[in-house]
């Protein structure tokens, strides 16, 4: 338990410190898909620990169809593009695609400038994952001397304890979520009837994002499962193929002992 207590209090103190790319840190050249994936995952892989991908080449395609933003150009994505897929990528487990939507339309009221925008987000964004990390490394660092005491007098139950303290502090944080979450998003659905008909149509008629990434997954499953049938069929080619040259030899070395030539 101490080392578990340990490891948390070090994700803690990532996740206090963690900052997003400044706007002109972001790639001033347009990016292929690969290198986008490659920018956006190593910018919030401190997000995850677990080498979870944040973003995929099918997210990125999702988003383009939904009109989330706006399609590459020649393949390749802007700046701007990637900011925006920042952006998505921390919203999205919380809210769906349609939400994102409802207000990413709310942009240029807030200011035309991009840089402003994602200047803006990323202070929100670190702002309050900062002071919600602070406040957590708080109480896991009443828990942990509590267990140091425990321990240290032999308690049986130190980590018990300890266990059951940090599942209450995680069901504190999850019903916490849960309720920011439920507020946010009825407001969002009381914003719904100004959003932009072209956009909630291009979201209502697309199919839910979880729904199509497993229908991806599903489709590199059976590719892959084509490949590898594939491979195996070769190989059992090459190996009768083999077969068939090497009894070919042996019937020519026979025949060639049975002339005299051998």
């Amino acid at each position: 338990m101490k080392k578990t207590i340990e490891e948390l209090q070090r994700y803690l103190r990532e996740i206090a410190s963690f900052s997003l790319p400044k706007y002109k840190e972001l790639p001033s050249v347009e990016l292929y898909m690969e290198q986008v994936l490659s920018f956006v995952n190593g910018a919030l892989s401190s997000l995850h620990p677990n080498s979870e991908k944040a973003l995929t080449s099918f997210m990125v395609n999702n988003y383009v169809k939904a009109k989330l933003i706006d399609e590459p150009v020649k393949k390749r994505y802007s700046r701007d593009q990637i900011g925006y897929l920042i952006g998505i990528c921390l919203l999205k487990s919380t809210l769906t695609i349609s939400d994102v939507s409802v207000l990413l339309d709310m942009d240029e009221g807030v200011s035309p400038s991009k840089e402003r925008l994602y200047a803006f987000f990323c202070d929100l964004e670190t702002g309050i994952l900062s002071d919600m990390a602070k406040k957590t490394s708080s109480r896991v660092e009443e828990i942990a001397k509590r267990h140091k005491l425990e321990s240290g007098r032999k308690g049986k139950n130190a980590d018990q304890n300890a266990a059951d303290s940090l599942g209450l502090l995680a069901l504190h944080l999850a019903i916490q979520a849960q309720a920011n979450k439920l507020l946010s998003q009825y407001i969002i659905e009381a914003l719904r009837q100004n959003a932009p008909v072209d956009r909630e149509k291009a979201v209502a008629s697309g199919k839910d994002e979880k729904k199509l990434e497993s229908e991806g997954k599903k489709e590199a499953k059976r590719l892959a499962e084509e490949k590898e049938e594939s491979k195996a069929k070769e190989s059992k080619m090459a190996k009768a193929e083999k077969k068939k040259k090497q009894k070919e030899e042996k019937a020519e070395l026979k025949k060639a002992k049975k002339q005299g030539k051998i």
